[in-house]
Formats: C-alpha cells, structure tokens, sequence
C-alpha cells in the first residue's frame, strides 16, 4: 500500500489557455516575459477596474508638490510606494504573484518614456493585446460553438 502510495502521479495537468508572452522593447530585444490567459472571461473587466484605479496608483506621487527633486527623501518613498501599487495592480491583474516583473523587471515603472511614465506605455500595450487575443480566442470559440449547434440539429432532424 506504501509502495502504491510512493508511485501515485501526485500533480494533475490541465490546459487551461496559458501562453507566455514575450515582452520586447522597440529594438525587438526580450526584455521580459508574462503568462496570459486570453480566454479568461475576467480580464476585460479586471484591466478596465485597474485602469480607473491608475489615479490611486500614482497618488503618492501627486501628493509631492513643485519640482521633482531626486535628493529628496520624500521622492524615494513615493516612488517606492507608487511602484508597490503598480506591481500589486498588474500581478491581480494576470493573477499571477510575479507578471509585473515582466514589465518592470529591468526599469522603474515610473521612469519617464516620451512623456509619460513607463507603466503608462505598458499599460496601454497591455489593454491593446487583451482585446485582440480576447477577440481571436472568442472567434474561434463561437466557430466552434457554430459547428456543435450545427451538429445538434441534425442530430435532432434524423
């Protein structure tokens, strides 16, 4: 019975949609990676709630007034605070503990890029590739669902 025990599979694998998904800069350099579910139904809403939480993201930095001085201490822990934010915002996102080290694993998300913060530019990037591979998996879906219905009703003719 020990023995029986000892040679039990002990892990159960099942698809459930996951790709990983190379993150590149505009040289086409990887620059990290994440874990995507295109067909989770959840995700349009969990990125529309996460962008309309962007301003509380941020609001450590809003707080600090006038020029930004990078001597300050007080810009090192709002900085720290803000990143803490987006970091906690992008893993519930992907429900995944380490998704934002994807994107912010070798810069700051709050490193300035063309005028914004970089998690700005990220977070666009992010909502354009949900709903396209949200799109393509929901296509490909309902031509499935087309071919079972299609299946059905002969079935229920003969």
């Amino acid at each position: 019975m020990a023995e029986d025990i000892k040679n039990l599979n002990t892990v159960i694998t099942v698809d459930d949609g996951s790709r990983r998904v190379p993150i590149r800069n505009t040289y086409g350099e990887e620059i990290g990676a994440f874990t995507f579910r295109p067909t989770d139904v959840g995700i349009i809403q969990r990125y529309n709630d996460m962008v309309k939480r962007f301003d509380a993201v941020i609001e450590p930095l809003q707080a600090l007034e006038g020029d930004v001085d990078l001597e300050d201490p007080r810009y090192a822990e709002a900085i720290t605070e803000a990143t803490r934010r987006v970091y906690d915002e992008v893993n519930a996102l992907f429900a995944s503990a380490d998704a934002a080290e994807g994107f912010f694993g070798r810069m700051n998300p709050f490193s300035p890029v063309n005028g914004e913060f970089y998690c700005a530019g990220v977070l666009n990037a992010v909502g354009e590739y949900i709903s396209q591979a949200f799109d393509t998996e929901t296509a490909k879906f309902s031509e499935k669902a087309k071919t079972y219905a299609n299946r059905a009703t002969r079935r229920a003719k003969k």
